[in-house]
């Protein structure tokens, strides 16, 4: 196996493998050669092979199955907190091609506007979504009758099929673009229905989003569950820990402004019994 001078023999297979990968050799969910495999074929050591294999792990090129092996992973999707993006817009940042196809469209109903605290009347839209042509997400969205007469591919007006519409991109055409959002994530067993347009076998953990979107006047947009395939989502996280004394200077703060705050509301009301006299 050539490599270039003072490149780890271990970076230079790992390399190797996944300039395989990107040219087609193996796909999204194909099984690698095994450690002794490549052992044979590239003439080095079981630990280099070992370690090649955990840089290919660590940067998300693949994944190890307890007992089955190392596959190719599939395309995922990198989430990073504090930064507000669609589906689409995610993965256009990260250079791939999202799509969509829709499952169904209809009226919600009680139980369902309930559990996903929208209002009704409002518009059901389940979607499968996919990266690279590969299934990674289903979409169950619920959208405000007040907002979905605003946009038009909702109305039967067209658009709603073409695989790359976005819903966010259509908020923001008809006026009402989303400013903000709550989010949670979770995880559970994948259902039936989930697991088979996913194309995964069960039982199986998914990672379950659940985000509600508002305008800028703070009126709910959409209200989404978004169940991914555990193998196509990542979320990243940047977090700071503060010092004791940060802690306490930010303590000593809020209770200065509770204070000031105190004082302020009892001027206040020294002046309306003042008035009242």
């Amino acid at each position: 196996m050539a490599r270039a001078a003072n490149i780890p023999r271990y970076l230079s297979l790992s390399e190797e493998i996944q300039s395989r990968i990107h040219a087609g050799e193996y796909s999204s969910g194909d099984r690698l050669p095994s450690e002794s495999e490549l052992c044979r074929e590239h003439g080095v050591s079981r630990g280099t092979v070992v370690k090649a294999i955990e840089q290919l792990v660590a940067e998300g090129i693949a994944i190890r199955r307890q007992g089955s092996g190392t596959f190719v992973a599939r395309p995922s999707m990198h989430r990073r907190s504090g930064k507000l993006l669609s589906f689409s817009q995610t993965a256009i940042s990260e250079g791939r091609d999202a799509t969509q196809k829709i499952i169904q469209i209809a009226p919600a109903g009680d139980a369902l506007a309930r559990e996903f605290h929208c209002e009704l009347p409002a518009v059901s839209l389940v979607r499968l979504r996919l990266i690279d042509n590969m299934p990674c997400a289903y979409h169950h969205s619920l959208i405000p009758d007040r907002i979905a007469r605003m946009v038009p591919a909702l109305q039967g007006g067209g658009g709603l099929q073409d695989p790359h519409f976005s819903l966010y991109d259509a908020f923001e055409k008809a006026g009402c673009g989303v400013v903000q959002a709550e989010e949670r994530v979770t995880a559970r067993l994948a259902e039936d229905e989930e697991a088979r347009l996913l194309d995964i076998a069960t039982p199986a953990a998914v990672i379950v989003v659940f985000r509600r979107s508002f305008d800028a006047s703070g009126a709910l947009v959409e209200a989404v569950e978004a169940v991914h395939h555990s193998e196509h989502y990542t979320y990243d996280m940047s977090l700071v820990r503060r010092t004791s004394s940060e802690g306490e200077d930010r303590l000593r703060r809020v209770h200065s402004f509770e204070a000031a705050a105190n004082r302020q509301t009892g001027n206040a009301s020294g002046l309306n019994g003042k008035k009242g006299n």
